[in-house]
């Protein structure tokens, strides 16, 4: 049985038009500023060499308290149920970090958070506790001292143990609070991104998330930019390793739970890995022949990236085609606005050959943007899986 939120959606899709209610989900970038420079970032890494003038402006981007809450109060109007703080920099930079948390938790959305965990101390670890955060993600990219600070140059050893232990703190500090709960907060999500600097390391990845008993352990592909981080891309045999390792790792953790009674820790989205990194392409960075050209784009209806610019993107990787810009119209006009239309059609027909693509995605060289690395592709696989039956009986999709 349908949810009034689906049938409005899928009404929706199946009209090809405006869409009836809000995004589900939308992604704040509250600020471009971040204190690492991991190697395989298309903002910071020391492998996209000196920034231009341009470019340092725009890593100082940050959007101010009062635009941010003015945006959640009209997302919680339309309808959104997941505010997740990530993106161009580290949401901890933001010198508002806790207000806005507070805030949007107080508007009654899911809350979810991608960090790099090294500005978190125990007076932060307690009030993301404390505050039901729903969602943590712990970017490490490493399990390692040695590797941690092999991958952030502008950090050391000792950063990477500084930040176990504040990790340990909050998991001791949520254990403590939440010992009755059947779901404490908040939800702990080791995420790392695997190329050719630390892919020797999965085996001791899923070591690091059985000892702090992390609910989660995720691994996607590096997206990389040609002529630069495209270094980092696994060759055939590392390829190949990974995805043994995995799947090894994977049996590993289910044997741990098996022990501990339970589902303590897994591996989040361990069939898309596989399946991303499994084609020939994913060598060059191609990771989406076996899934993007599967099916069509429901993004344009169901999710919104907002830039530290105040730029609003259509999907995660569409930052050069904005549908508008918070500064100059609300949230709710965007949403429905001409370019957020035309993104809707275009993506949803998602034709290779259409040239709108190729302004898809980090490389401005790509001819079809979406093949190469879709940050929004599990929403897409749940989407079509859920909907796919009734726009096919309906004539939408073939």
């Amino acid at each position: 049985m349908q949810d009034h939120r689906e049938e409005l959606f899928l009404k929706s899709v199946l009209d090809g038009g405006p869409a009836s209610i809000g995004p589900e989900v939308v992604q704040f970038d509250i600020t471009n500023r971040c204190n690492n420079n991991c190697v395989c970032c298309w903002n910071n890494s020391p492998l996209l060499g000196v920034p231009s003038p341009e470019k340092k402006k725009d890593k100082e981007r940050q959007l101010p308290f009062g635009l941010i809450k003015r945006t959640i109060s009209d997302l919680r109007e339309m309808g959104t149920k997941t505010l997740f703080f990530a993106g161009g920099g580290e949401p901890f930079m933001h010198p508002d970090i806790i207000k806005i948390l507070r805030y949007a938790k107080k508007s009654g959305m899911k809350v979810c958070i991608n960090t790099n965990f090294t500005l978190i101390d125990k007076w932060k670890a307690r009030a993301i506790v404390d505050m039901k955060i729903d969602l943590l993600h712990v970017s490490l990219l490493a399990a390692t001292p040695d590797t941690y600070a092999a991958v952030h140059p502008n950090k050391s050893r000792k950063t990477f143990l500084r930040l176990k232990k504040a990790l340990e703190y909050l998991l001791l500090y949520r254990k403590k609070k939440y010992q009755e709960a059947p779901v404490p907060f908040p939800h702990i999500d080791l995420y790392y991104v695997i190329f050719n600097k630390n892919y020797g390391e999965i085996e001791k990845m899923a070591s690091l998330a059985m000892e702090l008993r992390a609910n989660t352990i995720e691994f996607t592909p590096a997206d990389v930019l040609p002529g630069t981080t495209d270094a980092l891309l696994l060759n055939e045999e590392q390829k190949a390793f990974v995805l043994r390792e995995v799947k090894v790792q994977h049996d590993r953790l289910e044997e741990f739970n098996k022990r501990e009674g339970g589902r303590v820790t897994f591996i989040e989205q361990y069939d898309p890995f596989l399946k991303r990194l499994s084609p020939q392409e994913a060598t060059q960075g191609r990771y989406e022949t076996k899934t993007v050209l599967n099916q069509p784009c429901y993004v344009g209806w169901s999710f919104l990236r907002i830039l530290a610019d105040g730029s609003v993107a259509p999907c995660l990787k569409a930052h050069r085609i904005p549908s508008g810009n918070i500064y100059r119209n609300s949230i709710k006009d965007i949403w429905n606005s001409e370019a957020q239309q035309l993104f809707r059609k275009k993506s949803f027909a998602l034709d290779p050959k259409d040239a709108y693509l190729k302004m898809i995605g980090n490389d401005p060289g790509s001819s079809f943007g979406c093949i190469n690395s879709c940050d929004n592709i599990q929403i897409n696989i749940e989407m079509h899986n859920k909907f796919s039956d009734i726009l096919r009986s309906h004539g939408r999709i073939k």
